[in-house]
Order: structure tokens, then C-alpha cells, then sequence
């Protein structure tokens, strides 16, 4: 019996137990319901509206809750609202069609509201496919839209074409009609100039990793020299294309005299140019020269771009001019390299070997070669013409010894992208009233912006005219410090231009393409799409490619890089789009302005 009364004791204790455990389990917390649209406080908004959503279950804050007018870049967050209320500015993206209200709670979709835009509105879509048409109405019989469709992704090989297509149709012309004509991305344009610029800047890159800053502390430009520049001093000159900076093979030793003694700027002249005084420069190129470096470029350089080292202590660049870059040139390459600064001149040995360094501020540049005597295998360089290039290639090249000097002094040696450091050299010239070298670069762009990524490593010619059509637009558009803001950072590359507009680098990309076709024609005040400081016409017209309703547009992009199509419409009609990538990687987006 004993036995018995335990066992039942301790039965009634389990279930005892069992009851207290299933009274404190904790209740299912209820889940809070997802947002519900159930009007809007107007059905036709135009970008930078407000519009009331009402509704129900929107989050506090309001900024909680986002509002998406169908294009995928059209979003906008809530500024205001309740529980039932939120007010939204529409976004510069907005497209027609059902809008949607997300909040960390879910999601709803709304009516239909119809944005309208004018002449001269920009958008970008970033719809692809189907299921994500864009319809741009056709009021008038003359209707006309700009449509560039562009790469915005930096993981893309920026060397890599990829296809898109632009399908079209209206009820007056149906859809998936004969494809246009594709049209193929041109070639580079990579001369020996540019395959050297690449070559010095990557060898600049690999000295300030391996060797950090020179061993000797900058000091800034314009200290005064210590003594008078001696008449006759030796060289060494880079003088093999396929050797390294750090190896003194790779140099010719040379003899020069000195030919002009400025504030700012000492030239010497290779003794080698004087042998046949009637193809040498006269002394009053030299003057020239000094003159324009000491009176204008080095002061305009500094204003726009910052100061840089002297590393020799003398206050003053060298400029030597020597046959030694002449023959540089190989024979046949269709063009010839006109002059250089190198970073190494900024160290001394021991960090770097003895016969690489003259271990100061200098550029080399060509002699004048009337007859090419230097180099038979290149055209020769007539007397006023080697002047004039020099003076260009001094602008150019002080560039970049502000911008390397100040990077391996003052920020560790994080060398500049090589395609935005010769960007900034091309506004050099700019800055000093150089032109018509920028002139021809951004002609032949123009040509086909589409055929190269304005983010192309080794910058060759086609780029450099992207490149310093871009940094015109931003300078423009943002003021000229951005320059040296540029210059004395730390930033690299798309980095740089972000910090200093404090704007997505593809944003200001897709808006610098609808400039290149929008500037000069009235038909847009924006300053985002027009230049102050050129006459865009001066250096050449965009190519456009025709677009038909009902025929389907293909081409090929790369990153960075875009194509301009004007599609006429059809009067009282809309026309719908579908964007595609014919082989995906290159994140199509398109941007559209109305323009006529």
C-alpha cells in the first residue's frame, strides 16, 4: 500500500509539472500587418511633387516607409506622415504606372499614377525585360526622345562589348519587326604615346609600393635656390621602352648646357642639339619656353591642381630637352612621345639604383628635328612645331609631378588610376589655353562614346577625350576646386570624383552622356547638361544612331561607356520600350530625355 501511495504521488507531480510548463510557454507574438495603399492625392504628378499616399499600417518614422514609382531607380522615402498618411517627393526616376508603399512590414501596391515630364526632362530607367516596359507618350506629330543606354557596373571588364537591344512598338507599328543593323564597338585608340603614359604609370605604381616615399622630405616649390645652376650638368634619360625605371641599363647618360635661367623653371638643352645649329632651337625658343612656365604655367598649375616637392632644394623645375626622347619613338607607330616626367627623379639612392635618378623636378622633351636626324624612322619635328608641342607637353607634365609628388610625399604613395591622373593632365592643358590637342582627343570620342569605357586603364586616345570632356562638365558644374581636390587626396579613381560632388559616379556618367548631345541647343537651362567654359561644337558632334518604332535597336556598350539613339514617335500615340541585355553582366541602364 505504501508502495502504491508514492507512485501515485509522484504521478500526480509529473502531471503537476506538466501543467505549470504549458502555463508558462510564451504566447505567439502577433505579427504586425503589412502596409495597405488605398488612394493617392493626385493621379498625375511630375518629378519633384509632392503626393499624399493614404492607406493604413505605414511605420513610424515615416521615413520608414518607401515609395516606388515603378521604375526600379524611381524610389523615394516618405518626408511626413502617420499611421494612415505618408507625403513623398516624387523621384527624379519616376515612371508611370502602380505605385508601391514597402515598409520593414511588407508591402502593397497602389493605383496607377501618370508621371509627366516636358522638353528637356532627364530620367533613368533601370528596367530590363518584359516585365518591365517603359511607355513615353508621343503628343506631337515631331515628338523625339534621346535614349542612352550605358554599363553602370564597376565588376565589368571594362575592355568587354555587351550587347543590348531596344525593342519599340506602338498600335500604329507593331513589335518584333526586322532587327536594325548592329553596330560593332570601334577600336582603340592606342598610340605609343598612350602605351607609354600606361607604362610610366604602372612603373610609378610599383616604386612608391616597394619603396614607400623618398627618403628625402619635400619641401615646398619655391624655396630659393641655394647657389647659381651650374652651365653644364650630366643626365640620365629613360631611353628603352621595354627596360624598367629602376634599372640603369634602361638610360642614356647625357652632357646639356644650360639655356635659360628662370624664376620658377631652369632649361637645359642636350649638348647633342647643337651640333647642327640650323636645326636647333634659337635662343629665343628656349626663352620661350622658360617664359612660359615661369609666367603662366607653374603659377596656374599650382592655383588649380596645389604645389608640390623640391626635392633638390633649388626652388625651380629643370626641363631638359634631348634627342634621348626623340628616338623613344619606334619607327611606324603613327604618332610619337613628346616628353615625360618620371617618379623616380624624386628618389635617391640607395632607394633606387645609381644612373636612374637625377634626384629632382624635371621633364624631358623632344628636340627639334627638321630633318629627323635623331630619328629617321619618325616624321621629322619642323623648328615652331617641337616649340609648341613643348610648351603643351610642360602644362601636361607639371600636372602630374603635382599630383605624384603630393601622393608619395603626403599620402603613402597611393598613386592616382591612370585613366582619371591623365584626365587631370588633359585639364592642364585646358587651364592654360592649350586646346587643340583636347580638341582632336574628344573629336574622335565623340565619334563613338560608346566603343570606350571612359574607365579604361591604360587611357588611350578615344578615353582621354571622355575623360577630359567629363572633367570639364564636373568643373563646370561644380567649380574648379574639385580639381585640386582631386589632386590632394588620397582617393583613387571613381572614389575621387564621388568625394568631391558627393554623387554616384554612374549618375554623373549617365548625365555627362545627355550633355554631350544636349549642350548648346536650348533645349535645356540645366546646368547638368551644359557646358559654361567650351563651345561643345568646337570639338566635334556626338554620333547619334536612329531609332524606329517597331524595329528593333541592338548594339554593344561597355562599362562606362554609352550609345545615344533618338526614337521619333508616332503623334497621340504611346510608345513602349523593352530594354535587354543580350549578354547580361554590363548593369544596363537607360537614360531618356525628350527633346523635341
Amino acid at each position: 500500500m505504501r508502495f502504491r501511495e508514492s507512485a501515485g504521488l509522484v504521478l500526480a507531480s509529473c502531471v503537476v509539472f506538466a501543467v505549470a510548463c504549458s502555463e508558462d510557454e510564451d504566447p505567439v507574438e502577433p505579427q504586425p500587418d503589412p502596409p495597405s495603399v488605398t488612394g493617392v492625392s493626385a493621379t498625375a504628378v511630375a518629378p519633384g511633387d509632392t503626393l499624399v499616399v493614404r492607406g493604413a499600417n505605414f511605420t513610424s518614422p515615416p521615413s520608414g516607409n518607401q515609395v516606388r514609382f515603378t521604375n526600379s531607380l524611381g524610389v523615394s522615402n516618405a518626408f511626413a506622415g502617420s499611421e494612415d498618411s505618408l507625403e513623398v517627393v516624387v523621384d527624379q526616376d519616376a515612371t508611370s504606372g502602380a505605385i508601391t508603399v514597402t515598409n520593414p512590414n511588407g508591402s502593397d501596391t497602389g493605383p496607377i499614377v501618370t508621371v509627366t515630364r516636358g522638353i528637356g526632362d532627364f530620367f533613368v530607367f533601370g528596367g530590363l525585360g518584359a516585365s518591365n516596359v517603359l511607355s513615353l507618350p508621343s503628343p506631337t506629330a515631331t515628338t523625339r526622345y534621346l535614349i542612352i543606354p550605358h554599363g553602370t557596373n564597376s565588376s565589368a571588364n571594362f575592355s568587354n562589348d555587351y550587347g543590348y537591344s531596344i525593342a519599340s512598338s506602338n498600335t500604329a507599328a507593331a513589335s518584333a519587326q526586322q532587327r536594325g543593323p548592329t553596330r560593332r564597338a570601334a577600336a582603340t585608340h592606342m598610340g605609343i604615346r598612350e602605351a607609354f603614359d600606361a607604362f610610366r604609370w604602372e612603373q610609378a605604381r610599383e616604386l612608391a609600393e616597394r619603396l614607400g616615399p623618398p627618403a628625402r622630405t619635400a619641401t615646398p616649390s619655391g624655396a630659393p635656390a641655394e647657389s647659381e645652376a651650374p652651365p653644364y650638368l650630366p643626365f640620365n634619360v629613360y631611353s628603352d621602352l621595354s627596360g624598367s625605371t629602376s634599372d640603369p641599363a634602361s638610360y642614356d647618360q647625357v652632357i646639356a648646357d644650360l639655356r635659360y635661367t628662370g624664376t620658377k623653371c631652369l632649361v637645359y638643352a642636350d649638348v647633342d642639339t647643337s651640333l647642327n645649329p640650323a636645326n636647333n632651337f634659337d635662343q629665343i625658343h628656349f626663352d620661350q619656353l622658360g617664359q612660359a612656365f615661369d609666367n603662366s604655367i607653374e603659377a596656374t598649375n599650382v592655383s588649380y591642381f596645389g604645389g608640390y616637392s623640391d626635392v633638390d632644394g633649388n626652388g625651380k623645375v629643370i626641363i631638359l630637352i634631348t634627342p634621348v626622347v626623340n628616338r623613344l619613338t619606334p619607327g611606324g607607330s603613327g604618332g610619337f612621345i613628346a616628353g615625360f616626367f618620371l617618379s623616380v627623379d624624386l628618389y635617391s639612392p640607395p632607394q633606387v639604383p645609381t644612373g636612374t635618378s637625377n634626384q629632382a623636378e624635371i621633364f624631358y622633351l623632344i628636340a627639334a628635328d627638321p630633318e629627323a636626324e635623331f630619328n629617321p624612322g619618325i616624321p621629322p619635328f619642323p623648328i615652331d612645331f617641337a616649340a609648341e608641342e613643348n610648351i603643351s607637353t610642360t602644362a601636361h607634365e607639371h600636372e602630374h609631378m603635382i599630383s605624384i609628388s603630393h601622393r608619395i610625399f603626403n599620402e603613402g604613395g597611393v598613386t592616382q588610376e591612370t585613366w582619371l591622373e591623365e584626365g587631370m593632365a588633359h585639364m592642364a592643358e585646358d587651364l592654360n589655353g592649350l586646346h587643340d590637342a583636347n580638341m582632336g582627343r574628344a573629336d574622335i570620342y565623340l565619334q563613338d562614346p560608346g566603343a570606350i569605357s571612359l574607365e579604361h586603364s591604360t587611357a588611350p586616345l578615344n578615353q582621354r577625350g571622355g575623360i577630359y570632356l567629363f572633367l570639364r562638365l564636373l568643373a563646370d558644374r561644380y567649380g574648379e576646386d574639385v580639381l585640386r581636390d582631386i589632386v590632394q587626396s588620397r582617393c583613387t579613381g571613381r572614389a575621387c570624383i564621388q568625394n568631391v560632388t558627393g554623387r554616384n559616379f554612374y549618375d554623373l556618367f549617365a548625365e555627362f552622356l545627355a550633355a554631350l548631345y544636349l549642350s548648346g541647343k536650348g533645349i535645356t537651362a540645366d546646368p547638368r547638361f551644359n557646358f559654361t567654359s567650351i563651345d561643345l561644337a568646337d570639338y566635334g558632334t556626338v554620333a547619334t544612331f536612329p531609332g524606329l518604332v517597331g524595329v528593333e535597336s541592338v548594339g554593344e556598350v561597355r562599362r562606362s561607356s554609352g550609345d545615344l539613339h533618338l526614337f521619333d514617335g508616332s503623334v497621340d500615340l504611346d510608345t513602349d520600350f523593352t530594354f535587354t541585355e543580350l549578354n547580361p553582366g554590363v548593369r544596363l541602364r537607360n537614360a531618356v530625355v525628350q527633346v523635341q
